[in-house]
């Protein structure tokens, strides 16, 4: 899974890949939380790197690649609308899952990490 998400950014024609992953995530996870995923400052300066003839740069499309694959977690789970509130959520070690992707290039050990993570919460039974 990690493989994936670090590979696939590095082929020539990834901008459709890219558009679908920002829309997996701004429909799961909302505008604002995707742009600022992706390390946008603002929603607008997202949607322009999304609109550029050359897409984003290889960073951001890791990430979103990356967010598109925790939301892919969660929708396994049949937990869906709790990725946004994982994302917000600071771990027991004083981490915030959306700060780690936003600050990181996404790669490979993140991208593993957060997946990791992602997975242990979705199937730990609530209240556990």
């Amino acid at each position: 899974m990690t493989a994936t998400v670090v590979e696939r950014v590095g082929r020539t024609s990834v901008h459709a890949s890219v558009q679908d992953d920002a829309a997996l995530c701004v429909t799961a996870l909302g505008a604002e939380l995707t742009a600022y995923v992706a390390g946008a400052t603002t929603v607008a300066e997202f949607e322009s790197w999304l609109a550029a003839e050359r897409g984003p740069d290889w960073q951001v499309r890791r990430r979103l690649a990356a967010a598109a694959e925790l939301v892919n977690i969660f929708e396994s789970a049949n937990q869906s609308a709790l990725a946004p509130a994982w994302l917000r959520e600071m771990d027991p070690t004083g981490y915030v899952p959306a700060r780690v992707l936003r600050i990181s290039s996404a790669d490979a050990i993140s991208v593993k990490a957060l997946l990791e993570a992602a997975e242990i919460w979705t199937l730990t039974p609530a209240g556990a």
